[in-house]
């Protein structure tokens, strides 16, 4: 491994690659190649959620609110900060704002916008997976010839370009973090809802990684006074972390948990939650590779939920 520790703000990379050898063409591929797979397993075997207008509408505007609120992190980029001539940032014209901040918008935005759900919304694992392909949508639309044809998908590219994550940004995203994480959320919603009755309990694990893990960066970056090194998931580089933004996690996890109190099935699954969940979240984070640890936080609190729900009966 390349022991080479960058800091958030130090460049690790450039867009000069044609698009076409990057993940940029994969990602459109793999988008196309999902969205035929869910067409067809939808028309066989459940054509009546295509009469779910109410479904689709909604699905639009939570991707439109997704989309509003990454444009105005990309605003916030170029009124902070200098951009090339391909509309990509350069540098930072104030030291306090760093890209990585208008990034989490996005992470909010992207895990907890889809939660927005009537009770009316349909059940089943066909819904979720057509909530996750809007997800990688608004993902889709921002791949290199995109994003450089127009200032619109650029600028919502600008709002989660972390300089120390080129030429990486978009498939570490989409492979490290989104995709895995779309995907566990969706299985295991499914799983609370069918084998535990308490569907409401997935949602403290996905405010616990949205909100928790969301914090943990801005907050390390002014209080965290002791650092420590991760390795990102290619193992190229070392990224930062602090025990502050750790903290964030650890608090949240048992804010989420008291919020959400009611939903357990008998006080004894709440206090084994309150005494093991916010621990081993808080390590989980703390241990997992650069760019991945979200779905890693799911997995591990989405299994630890199910465990003691299943078991503490």
């Amino acid at each position: 491994m390349k022991d080479t520790v960058l800091m958030p703000g130090d460049a690790a990379g450039n867009y000069n690659e044609e698009w076409t050898k990057t993940f940029d063409l994969k990602f459109l591929i793999l988008w196309i190649c999902l969205f035929v797979i869910l067409l067809v397993w939808t028309l066989l075997f459940d054509q009546s959620l295509f009469a779910e207008k109410g479904f689709f509408l909604r699905s639009a505007i939570k991707l439109s609110i997704m989309m509003f609120l990454s444009l105005f992190g990309g605003m916030l980029c170029r009124h902070y900060c200098n951009i090339d001539e391909k509309g990509y940032i350069s540098s930072s014209k104030n030291k306090w704002f760093k890209v990585n901040y208008t990034r989490k918008i996005q992470h909010f935005a992207a895990y907890l916008v889809p939660l927005l759900s009537p009770p009316t919304n349909p059940l089943g694992i066909l819904p979720h997976l057509w909530e996750s392909l809007f997800v990688l949508f608004m993902f889709l639309i921002l791949i290199k010839p995109l994003r450089e044809f127009s200032t619109f998908f650029m600028l919502q590219f600008n709002s989660l370009d972390r300089i120390e994550d080129r030429p990486n940004t978009l498939r570490w995203i989409v492979l490290g973090n989104m995709l895995p994480g779309l995907l566990i959320i969706t299985i295991f919603k499914q799983i609370f809802e069918t084998f535990l009755q308490l569907p409401a309990l997935a949602s403290v694990v996905v405010f616990t990684v949205a909100i928790g893990d969301g914090l943990a960066e801005p907050v390390g970056t002014y209080l965290g006074k002791k650092k420590y090194v991760v390795p990102s998931w290619n193992l190229k580089h070392r990224y930062v972390r602090s025990y502050a933004g750790s903290a964030c996690v650890y608090l949240c996890a048992i804010l989420f948990l008291v919020l959400y109190k009611g939903q357990f099935a008998n006080p004894q699954q709440f206090w084994y939650s309150l005494l093991l969940f916010p621990p081993i979240m808080t390590l989980s984070e703390a241990f997992a590779p650069h760019s991945m640890d979200t779905p890693i936080m799911m997995l591990i609190g989405f299994s630890l939920l199910f465990g003691i729900c299943h078991f503490i009966v």
